[in-house]
């Protein structure tokens, strides 16, 4: 490896710890049920000071949440390449000055540019002592997610842009995202029950501001105009935070613009399309009082609407707007955006920079047909699972078929659900419904698709992760008072 790579995880992906005592978010059971039943140890009203002290492993379910791991990723970076020296970036511990790899975790809770200023120090301590000419495109960033936009402010207010070579954005909601919207707006929910008191907390967090779409993604019912977040009325959100998030973007945008040639880094945003992704909010009037929806359909006012998202981000946010027109270093991924975070892009592009060109690494789509899928991230225990499965990049055949099951990531031997066959809606093809009806227990799953019959390569298989979640007493109480 030439450069100095550094990896930084989206929201929720860095393990936070207090000044004393256990941390308030890791992997550990007793903490993720934490976070469901007492969200106050994440506020930041309350503890403003978790220090990060790594990434999270793996794939974890946290509260409601299925958050992705990070295990996966420096583990493909080490089969990689030899003799990788790993660092994780902790403000307590002196860094190695030797390392080829840096996990960066960071406060997710206060947002992208307390985290890139914490990124400008970190990366200037580890350059400290080269001259101008020796760390000019020294550093790699691999950013998952939301860590996209702290290297995007880290490189454009903050001037980092002369010491980094390449920027890969995986699954980053350069424009935001309306799922972030829909939290804001109408809290965290699985299934049928609202976590209200999560919801408190996390209206607290600038950072689910820095996540709200920075583009017209709302549709007012009746006269069809089209809204920004903060253009929001009725006190569905708070408008200063929303405004304040908005100018970062633009903030963003504007150092960008200015940025000299010789020291614009390379971007190359790794995203997928297909799969179903909250992508359209209407604000509507119900019972004297303002309704935002936010559904998966596509909303026809943006462009492509054909596109959809990889179930988090949706693809027309995944790209910068600097990239607008400029596919060539798009780079498509079947992944959905748990996955993405692990993605075989990391590595190409890496080994390009190793020495070879970029041009066999970019690519606006993948090169062979994918499944799309359309499964939401958390159920409640006991009621079935509904997958959605879209065939991308190919059309089915007659002989074309679907199946699915659910694996238990834990316990010997794994639960595994019977498969269940895909059925098409309308009876065309191309798309399928399958429905896991056997009860599942809380706990995080695994969820196998496999298509036969697929034109031109037979078989295909996906998988994604699914988290089963009991609902608290304490929850469903809440909910009734709510």
């Amino acid at each position: 490896m030439k450069h100095v790579v550094v990896v930084i995880p989206g929201i929720g992906g860095s393990v936070l710890q207090p000044p004393t005592g256990a941390a308030h978010w890791d992997e550990h059971r007793r903490r993720l049920i934490a976070a469901a039943t007492r969200p106050e140890r994440l506020s930041l009203d309350v503890h403003p000071d978790l220090t990060p002290v790594d990434l999270l492993p793996d794939v974890r379910l946290i509260g409601p949440f299925v958050l992705p791991g990070y295990d996966g990723l420096v583990r493909r970076i080490r089969r990689s390449f030899a003799d990788v020296r790993v660092d994780v970036s902790r403000p307590d511990r002196t860094p190695d000055p030797r390392a080829d790899l840096v996990l960066f975790p960071y406060d997710f809770r206060k947002g992208i540019a307390p985290a890139a200023h914490r990124l400008a120090a970190v990366v200037d301590a580890r350059l400290r002592g080269l001259s101008s000419a020796a760390r000019h495109r020294r550093v790699i960033i691999v950013a998952h997610s939301m860590g996209g936009l702290v290297a995007r402010y880290w490189l454009g207010p903050l001037g980092g842009a002369p010491d980094c070579a390449a920027l890969l954005t995986l699954g980053t909601p350069h424009r935001g995202a309306p799922k972030a919207l829909d939290y804001v707006v109408n809290g965290v929910r699985v299934g049928r029950k609202r976590f209200a008191g999560l919801t408190r907390v996390l209206r607290g967090w600038p950072s689910m501001y820095d996540l709200l779409p920075r583009y017209p993604a709302v549709q007012r019912a009746g006269d069809g105009a089209t809204l920004y977040p903060h253009e929001l009325d009725g006190g569905l959100l708070a408008v200063a935070e929303a405004k304040a998030a908005y100018q970062r973007h633009i903030d963003i945008e504007t150092a960008w613009q200015d940025l000299s040639a010789e020291d614009r880094p390379e971007v190359i945003p790794a995203y997928a399309r297909g799969h179903a992704t909250p992508s359209r909010a209407v604000l509507s009037r119900h019972a004297e009082r303002h309704v935002l929806s936010v559904t998966k359909d596509a909303p026809p006012w943006l462009p492509n609407p054909e596109w959809h998202g990889d179930g988090s981000v949706p693809a027309i946010s995944a790209v910068p707007l600097e990239l607008d027109e400029k596919r060539g270093t798009w780079r498509g991924q079947p992944e959905r955006h748990l996955a993405l975070a692990s993605c075989a892009a990391v590595v190409d592009v890496l080994t390009a920079y190793a020495g070879a060109s970029l041009s066999s690494v970019r690519g606006e789509e993948p090169d062979r047909p994918w499944l799309g899928l359309d499964l939401n991230e958390s159920v409640l225990a006991g009621e079935p699972v509904r997958v959605g499965i879209a065939l991308q990049g190919a059309h089915a055949e007659a002989e074309t078929q679907v199946h699915v099951r659910a694996v238990a990531a834990q316990g010997r031997p794994p639960r595994i659900t019977p498969w269940v066959r895909g059925v098409s809606p309308d009876g065309s093809g191309g798309t399928w419904v399958a429905e896991i009806a056997e009860p599942l227990e809380a706990g995080l799953y695994t969820v196998e698709v496999t298509a036969t019959g697929v034109p031109g390569v037979g078989r295909l298989r996906t998988t994604d992760d699914l988290g089963v979640v009991d609902a608290p007493a304490q929850v469903v109480a809440e909910e009734g008072r709510n």
